[in-house]
């Protein structure tokens, strides 16, 4: 199954970037394509006090500024939410607390460390009753939350777990919620994209094992930009589960046989992203709208909920939240999150990235640059406001080992065009220009006939080009 692409995206403009980085680079893509100045920088404590959080944070820095008004961007965070909000989200105990106080749903529970009476704690679940949800107060990603324990024997295994497994030394046991694992994100009292997580799960066809089936959903998983990261592992994890349903990676299910892999529907798990943008409830906008105006300084996040009949439960908040997942959903609509964050803080580009959906810059290599302190800081040439007009030349007769395609990218940079240019097995060479000055492009035919010096030119062909055009313009390897 080949993974369709929003509209506004290609595989091209983001090939070889994922995890955090495609999060940034989609929020800059989309501010940089309305008119606004990007810059990226290799430390971004030189230029702000925008607070990182995970590791690798080279590449994740940028900013975007409109005439005198500049922005900066951690990741998916503008500088417009408060580094007292980014706290608050880190520590899940804060955030029930002012979720408390806010009046918005949270789960029961209470707090505790390692180094607590382990019987106490036991105790203290108990009087809450089961099942329960135990995970460190500041992890993040789904690492160390065991959901839906059932019994105190559970209980007393998974602390053992949590305490050996992970270096964490804070958590929280809370009511486990039965119900819709739901991702909403808020921005500026708007609810713009919802996604629904499905645990990890294969579906039989009565033909392949379990570990067959789970090679084949990993091998689409490979072709999503999000999820490519985001495999299903055959761990311990996976085998106990099974296990619990007498079942085997060896087993074969029947044929729509649904067989659930782990208990929590984390992505980073290999859980299922569903959009449900469109079916979203008045109760559940509104307890994701509130979570964010609970926290002081927060205008912008994800929020994560567990949604029944009865209920919206508001289960954490993420300021710093991954956004790829709302462009790259398994099944439903591509949801452009970028376009409602770049509304928020440069309100006067509204639809000036409406025309320019093909042109992109080159973010890989804007990072091999800031990782290898080539530059520690970048400023990328501004994109072409309008709608973008292309064309294809293919010239022939003298002109490879003739300075051809040097000439013609000084002619195409002289008339401010972008686009690329190489040469082809055939002895030929490829040119193809964009603008958005419709003349400008096609009397570009006219100097690919005239050629440098030393060619001989013999014909142009000329054809319209409706793909992507990368910022500038380079000489490529031939083909």
């Amino acid at each position: 199954m080949e993974q369709s692409y929003p509209y506004w995206l290609s595989n091209q403009m983001i090939s070889g970037v994922k995890g955090f980085s495609l999060c940034a680079n989609l929020i800059a893509l989309e501010g940089w394509r309305r008119g606004l100045t990007l810059r990226w920088y290799y430390n971004g404590s030189d230029v702000t006090n925008l607070k990182p959080v995970g590791y690798d944070p080279v590449g994740k820095t940028f900013s975007l500024s409109s005439g005198e008004k500049t922005h900066f961007f951690y990741r998916s965070r503008g500088d417009k939410v408060d580094n007292t909000a980014v706290d608050i989200g880190a520590s899940k105990e804060e955030t029930k607390k002012y979720l408390s106080e806010y009046g918005v749903s949270n789960p029961e529970g209470f707090s505790f460390t390692k180094s607590d009476d382990i019987e106490s704690v036991i105790d203290t679940a108990k009087k809450m009753g089961f099942p329960l949800v135990l995970k460190p107060t500041f992890g993040s990603l789904g690492k160390g939350v065991i959901t839906n324990i059932n019994t105190e024997a559970q209980l007393r295994k998974n602390l053992s777990h949590v305490f050996s497994e992970f270096d964490y030394t804070n958590f929280i046991i809370e009511r486990y919620i039965e119900g819709d694992d739901l991702r909403v994100y808020v921005v500026d009292d708007k609810a713009i994209g919802a996604i629904k997580r499905i645990t990890a799960h294969v579906i039989g066809n009565g033909i392949h094992s379990i570990e067959e089936l789970i090679n084949f959903k990993n091998e689409d998983r490979k072709k999503n930009p999000y999820l490519a990261a985001k495999l299903i592992k055959m761990d311990n994890q996976v085998i106990e589960y099974l296990s619990e349903q007498n079942l085997l990676l060896s087993s074969v299910p029947k044929k729509d046989e649904v067989i659930f892999l782990k208990a929590k529907s984390n992505i980073t798990s290999g859980g299922d992203s569903i959009d449900i943008t469109d079916e979203l409830t008045n109760e559940v906008k509104t307890a994701a709208v509130n979570a964010v105006k609970a926290i002081p300084g927060l205008y912008h996040a994800g929020v994560d909920i567990i949604a029944n009949k009865n209920d919206a439960v508001v289960i954490e908040i993420n300021p710093t939240a991954g956004i790829a997942m709302h462009h790259f959903p398994v099944q439903g609509k591509p949801r452009n999150i970028p376009a409602g964050v770049i509304d928020y803080y440069f309100p006067e580009t509204i639809g000036k990235a409406a025309k320019s959906t093909k042109i992109y810059f080159d973010y890989s290599n804007i990072l091999k640059l800031l990782r290898s302190r080539s530059v520690n800081q970048l400023e990328i040439p501004n994109a072409p406001i309008g709608e973008l007009y292309a064309k294809r030349y293919v010239i022939s007769g003298k002109v490879q080992g003739v300075g051809y395609r040097n000439w013609v990218r000084k002619q195409a940079l002289i008339n401010h065009l972008n686009g690329y240019t190489r040469n082809l097995k055939n002895g030929k060479v490829v040119v193809v220009v964009a603008g958005v000055n419709k003349e400008l492009v096609d009397n570009f035919k006219e100097i690919c006939l005239s050629g440098p010096k030393k060619a001989e030119v013999k014909d142009v062909q000329e054809y319209v080009w409706d793909k992507q055009i990368k910022i500038g313009f380079e000489i490529r390897k031939d083909r």
